[in-house]
């Protein structure tokens, strides 16, 4: 939140003086934060950045990564007495099947 709000200010003069990035033009880039992390930042700053107000914008669930986290629990037990290559794959494995799910 402190990054989109600092960052956008001069977002576009930093790429343009950048050897290695570039905005295509006419591009228009609206910062915005989650609503997860919103409140921990200055109250005159939400409404500039919450998804409530930004035109255009939908109701999702910005946070993903926490939710797949939680589930993550369940498995932890598992592999604690797995070797940390048995584990990884393990994870993986598991990470591989609920994308897998979201996306058909």
């Amino acid at each position: 939140y402190d990054i989109c709000c600092q960052w956008s200010l001069h977002f576009e003069e930093r790429v343009s003086k950048s050897k290695f990035l570039s905005l295509c033009e006419g591009i228009k880039i609206t910062p915005a934060v989650g609503k997860f992390h919103l409140g921990a930042h200055i109250k005159e700053c939400f409404f500039l950045f919450s998804l409530n107000f930004i035109e255009g914008s939908g109701q999702v669930d910005g946070e993903i990564m926490e939710t797949l986290w939680a589930v993550l629990d369940k498995f932890l037990g598992m592999t604690w007495a797995m070797s940390g290559y048995h584990q990884q794959e393990m994870l993986d494995d598991y990470m591989n099947d609920g994308n897998w799910k979201k996306f058909v």
